[in-house]
């Protein structure tokens, strides 16, 4: 698959066209709903920043959860 938690990031920012995901884009990433994505937001899980008032996930941060899970 990939073989970099960068390479994979680079082919998420591509796929996304921006570095930061929505909630929406960063859950089917991570094969979790919505509401997981939230709890794991809370517990410290993953990392994210506030766009306004929308919850953006940097595409590193999505990558280094699925590359730690393989």
């Amino acid at each position: 698959m990939f073989e970099s938690i960068n390479a994979y990031a680079e082919s998420l920012r591509k796929q996304f066209g921006t570095a930061l995901a929505s909630k929406a884009q960063a859950a089917k990433e991570l094969s979790v709903s919505r509401a997981t994505l939230d709890r794991m937001r809370q517990e410290g899980q993953i990392r994210s920043q506030l766009v306004g008032k929308q919850v953006r996930f940097n595409v590193k941060e999505i990558a280094r959860i699925v590359m730690a899970g393989q």
